[in-house]
């Protein structure tokens, strides 16, 4: 907290802290490029509804770049499930990224990049209520069922079982980390109350 206001400090994970030769340091970007980008599609159209990427797009694009498409492809599924699950329904074609460590040589290594703007919008009323990619054909998170996650796994080219295992496992890895997080103000606390409630029932969904 400074001056009375609360904020998120989060280091970058596009920058790269290296010695140089005169003993000194320096700063290096590694060059991202996120999934609207990756596709060719303009920033102005990254929701799916005004032709922004779709979910299956998402999955094809990784598994033609990746430089390891059945780790990073298990990431993304992790992703898309988390996103889910805390209610960030603005999880759009351009909070999904690529880094190129080693941008500008041979050996370039495409990975995903980690999550960034994660945020449980649903708690906010009077933001949009639909996810920015759909789920298995469906936009409302509220809406989402088991069967919808198997038509991601279809459109994804994974396999049902392991999608259907992993939803209800993320679940219970959130509602065992929750109990841990430090409350500090009341909004936290109303925000990790929804999030558990949303765990709580997929969770039940899932395994009913």
């Amino acid at each position: 907290m400074v001056e009375d206001m609360t904020f998120l400090l989060v280091e970058r994970y596009d920058r790269v802290h290296r010695q140089t030769s005169g003993g000194g340091s320096t700063v290096e970007r590694v060059h991202q490029e996120d999934f609207c980008q990756a596709l060719g599609i303009v920033p102005e159209t990254k929701y799916q509804k005004e032709g922004g990427p779709s979910l299956k797009d998402c999955f094809h694009l990784l598994r033609e770049v990746s430089r390891t498409p059945v780790i990073d492809l298990a990431r993304l599924l992790d992703a898309v499930i988390f996103n889910y699950l805390i209610g960030n329904n603005d999880a759009h074609g351009k909070n999904y990224s690529l880094l190129y460590p080693g941008a500008g040589m041979e050996d370039v290594q495409v990975r995903l990049a980690p999550l960034y703007d994660v945020v449980s919008t649903i708690y906010y009323p009077e933001l949009s209520q639909e996810m920015a990619m759909k789920i298995g054909g469906e936009y409302s998170s509220a809406k989402v069922t088991p069967q919808n996650f198997e038509k991601l796994a279809e459109e994804a080219g994974l396999a049902k079982p392991l999608v259907r295992r992993r939803v209800p496992e993320l679940a219970d890895a959130i509602l065992s980390t929750l109990p841990n997080v430090e409350m500090q103000n009341p909004t936290t606390a109303s925000v990790a109350a929804l999030i558990k409630k949303r765990a709580e029932r997929t969770r039940t969904s899932f395994r009913s």
